[in-house]
């Protein structure tokens, strides 16, 4: 095992979140901290006697202001964090952004058994098991919200030997506290079976497109379960018409509450996917394969559902999180290279609004990017969907932060309305919309000069398109007014006030025509 970052240890007192990372430290060979005692260093005190002086609000403030310095500290290492260190959402948050935050779970009475005699004053009560379950259950979403729970009731090295097999590939995680889900990338067939075991579905209806499922290897196949709906490939899948035949496959196969369903094919099927389950016997479970570059950065996160009607995107949906994302670069080898490009564009918005270390990987490497060579591309993806799994877990349901996220988006659903939906892929509508709303932020003085400049020319790398005819872009603002962000006559367009940041800037349609005009 090597770690690539700080793995940290969560979990209830006593449930060995110290002795375990002691012996993980010395088997991988670096260092180990306890919080606690981070937390004592700083303040020239004992635990208790901060406790006693300053009561537990006192002591939780300065654990705070250590872990938030801690978290800065990028060196690989074990970090045993006190009981209640992550109960702040904020920092658990960046925790989970910068570490690899594995919890610890023990019984409640195994916590009383480990704590017997220790001065702890919440097991000095008559009655400490329903003490220590009262305060589990408290803490029961803050302790969802990780990379992964292992069992800790087994002994010390039964642990560790877990620890050091699991957490280097540990996934990516949409904390949303017990409907937490994993990202994880991988092989699909194994990951879809593993999660497909977990949930235990009564049945499991699959939705593929004509495309991908003339690709599909017998061993997904079969880990699917079986019973498949086909849809048509491409935005074709997100018809209301499309959403019926569904409905009716599914009605067919007697897909009953307690069954799932599972979306194998780009974006379009992913979206329909989740509709479906969202929307049959009022919402059964999911779990979401992306087959497509653009899929796996972007449409299959996040829980966002929808079709078409007409040629306006995305207009009628539901949010439906699934249970599971399966991520597999190797999909992307069967993409035309005009669809990767356009999964690129993607990409590169999640660098502007929240990563600007991957903005300067993706401008040394991007003639590298190869659809043949899953493991360059897989660091490119995770990098990526990292920036989205944050947004999506700060702000699920789009009500402020994760409006970033439309960063090109509404000059681009204009373009492929206008088009539609079919003169530009997705991708490609979206990174002229970038290039647009990089020129608008520099003329209103958001963005930096010079930016839009920089993407252009990244752009042009990456084989996407930056121009688009004058009198196109006319015709495509009058699509402006049917964009799902605008409040009266206002639009929340995006702009990139610095590489890795975004502002969402409310601006009146007619303003908004004449500055993308312009």
């Amino acid at each position: 095992m090597t770690l690539a970052r700080p793995l940290a240890l969560a979990g209830m007192m006593a449930s060995g979140k110290s002795t375990v990372g002691q012996v993980v430290a010395a088997r991988v060979g670096v260092p180990f901290e306890d919080l606690d005692t981070l937390v004592e260093r700083a303040a020239g005190r004992s635990v208790a006697e901060l406790f006693s002086r300053v009561g537990e609000a006192g002591f939780r403030a300065l654990e705070r202001q250590v872990l938030a310095a801690s978290l800065a500290d990028r060196r690989p290492r074990v970090i045993a964090l006190g009981g209640g260190a992550l109960l702040d959402r904020g920092l658990r948050l960046d925790a989970l952004r910068a570490w690899t935050v594995v919890s610890l779970a023990v019984p409640a009475a195994e916590v009383v058994r480990r704590a017997a005699g220790s001065p702890r004053p919440l097991l000095q009560g008559p009655d400490p098991l329903a003490a220590v379950e009262r305060l589990a259950a408290g803490r029961a979403e803050a302790y969802a919200e990780c990379h992964l729970t292992v069992d800790a009731s087994r002994p010390v090295e039964e642990v560790a030997d877990d620890l050091v097999a699991r957490a280097p590939r540990a996934p990516l995680v949409v904390a949303l506290g017990t409907r937490t889900y994993p990202v994880a990338l991988g092989a699909a067939a194994p990951a879809l079976s593993a999660h497909l075991h977990a949930l235990a579905p009564t049945k499991t209806l699959a939705l593929t497109d004509s495309n991908v499922e003339r690709l599909l290897s017998s061993e997904l196949r079969d880990t699917a379960g079986g019973m498949f709906h086909v849809t048509p490939p491409g935005e074709a899948a997100k018809t209301v018409a499309s959403l019926h035949a569904a409905w009716a496959r599914a009605a067919e196969v007697e897909l009953d509450r307690r069954g799932a369903v599972v979306g194998v094919g780009g974006g379009a099927v992913t979206d329909l996917a989740g509709f479906l389950a969202g929307t049959w016997m009022r919402g059964v479970r999911w779990v979401a394969v992306p087959t497509t570059l653009l899929g796996m950065v972007d449409a299959a996160v996040g829980g966002k559902t929808a079709v078409d009607l007409g040629s306006v995107k995305n207009v009628v949906g539901v949010f439906h999180q699934p249970r599971a994302v399966i991520l597999d670069p190797s999909f992307c080898a069967t993409e035309s290279p005009r669809a990767f490009a356009s999964g690129l564009a993607e990409v590169v918005k999640s660098a502007l609004v929240g990563d600007a270390a991957l903005l300067d990987e993706l401008e040394r490497s991007a003639e590298a990017l190869d659809p043949r060579e899953p493991g360059v591309l897989g660091q490119v993806v995770r990098a990526a969907v990292a920036v989205k799994c944050d947004v999506v877990s700060r702000d699920e349901r789009e009500g402020g932060l994760r409006a970033v996220l439309n960063l090109g988006h509404t000059v681009g659903h204009a373009l492929e309305a206008e088009g539609g939906l079919e003169r530009w892929t997705h991708g490609e509508a979206v990174a002229l919309g970038t290039v647009i709303a990089l020129r608008v932020g520099e003329r209103l003085g958001v963005t930096p000069v010079g930016l839009a400049a920089r993407i252009r020319a990244l752009f042009v790398r990456l084989r996407l398109p930056v121009d688009v005819d004058r009198d196109e872009l006319r015709a495509a603002t009058a699509w402006l007014g049917r964009d799902k962000k605008r409040a009266g006559r206002d639009v929340q367009y995006v702009l990139v006030d610095r590489p890795g940041s975004a502002v969402v800037t409310p601006l009146p349609l007619e303003e908004l025509a004449r500055l993308v005009l312009a």
